[in-house]
Order: structure tokens, then C-alpha cells, then sequence
């Protein structure tokens, strides 16, 4: 996504955090949270980037397969020049 946007960046960490819940005696993840965090040159554009961090995450194959809710929260640092 981001070579198709010409959005250069430099560092990019994730982690996940589900809640896992007994539904019915069954084990099951029913939230989960993205935590994202992106580092990107100074002078570039932080909406862009946010706004592909967010695409990213709906367009991902893994989160679209799981059940339950989800949520990102994504930070975009500016490295410093």
C-alpha cells in the first residue's frame, strides 16, 4: 500500500491485544486491538500516513477473518531531521 501511495516511511511496530471470552463453555477471542506505530521522515504528510494505517488494518486478511470487534490505534511519529 504504501509503494502504491509513495509514502515513505522508516519503522513500522504492531502488536495485537485480544480479549478472550467463554461464550457458550467455548473459548473465544471477542475483541481485539491493533496498536500500530509508524515512523516516517520529517516533511512527510502524517494524514496520509495515518489514513494508510488505517486502510491497511481493514484491508488485512487476518483481521477480516477472526470474529468479534476490533479497533486500531495507530501513532505516527515524525523522525527527527
Amino acid at each position: 500500500m504504501t509503494r502504491a501511495a509513495r509514502l515513505e516511511w522508516l519503522h513500522l511496530e504492531c502488536r495485537v491485544e485480544g480479549v478472550l471470552e467463554s461464550i457458550e463453555r467455548i473459548s473465544q477471542f471477542t475483541r481485539y486491538t491493533t496498536f500500530a506505530n509508524l515512523t516516517i521522515p520529517a516533511g512527510t504528510d502524517v494524514t496520509k500516513a495515518r489514513d494508510l494505517l488505517e486502510r491497511a488494518e481493514h484491508s488485512c486478511l487476518i483481521a477480516n477473518s477472526l470474529r468479534g470487534s476490533r479497533a486500531l490505534e495507530a501513532q505516527v511519529v515524525v523522525a527527527r531531521q
